[in-house]
């Protein structure tokens, strides 16, 4: 019996994502209920803490923005800036539709 001839190219491995990738991505699956749940309850809030709520949004977000630029240098998943970069201009978006027509 003759062998079969194998090829010397080697066959690409597909790349999985590790468990920080999937850390990211629920932690922007999080960052979207937070603000849709901003969202639902904007009309009954009071401006303290509609403040309070807003400011710690945005703290979230540049944490979140930070840490994913930063993974996304380092290790080329670039994608996962995208939903990021969305998260944070409907919290912008947000943030003046409560505390120039709401607040």
């Amino acid at each position: 019996m003759k062998k079969a001839a194998s090829s010397s190219a080697a066959i690409p491995r597909e790349r999985r994502p590790d468990g920080l990738q999937k850390l990211f991505l629920w932690l922007i699956v999080l960052d979207y209920f937070l603000l849709s749940h901003f969202l639902l309850r904007m009309d009954s809030m009071t401006l303290n803490a509609g403040t309070t709520i807003s400011f710690l949004l945005f703290g979230y977000n540049g944490l979140l923005a930070y840490l994913c630029f930063k993974r996304a240098r380092r290790s080329g998943d670039f994608y996962i800036i995208y939903p990021t970069l969305a998260a944070i201009l409907l919290a912008f978006i947000l943030f003046l539709y409560f505390f120039f027509l709401i607040a």
